[in-house]
């Protein structure tokens, strides 16, 4: 069983493979970097909420989840780090603004 993996879900049509590829590199990479894990042991799933399907205030939703499950015993320094980063890149690869983004890390 992997120490570290995300699984990441949006609106169907939202994020396109190529992105979903280029997103899911940030996610092992920021995971090397700030816990020390190898990418290819950190796996990332995509899971689509079909259209029509998710709200946020009456509209269609935009928002992303990115949910993180981590070797326990980390800093709260350490995990703010992860989910501040994770945020940056995920905000600067998709386009989408701070309030279209949810992060969380939980310990395995």
């Amino acid at each position: 069983m992997s120490r570290v993996s995300f699984n990441c879900t949006m609106q169907e049509g939202q994020i396109d493979e190529p992105t979903r590829a280029t997103l899911a590199a940030g996610l092992q990479q920021i995971t090397q970097d700030v816990l020390g894990e190898s990418p290819d042991d950190v796996p990332v799933t995509f899971s689509d909420i079909p259209s029509g399907f998710g709200f946020r205030g009456g509209e269609p939703s935009t928002t992303s989840l990115v949910r993180g499950s981590i070797v326990g015993g980390v800093t709260q320094d350490v995990r703010e780090d992860l989910m501040r980063r994770i945020c940056d890149m995920w905000m600067e690869i998709s386009g989408c603004t701070v309030d279209d983004l949810v992060v969380s890390a939980r310990d395995v």
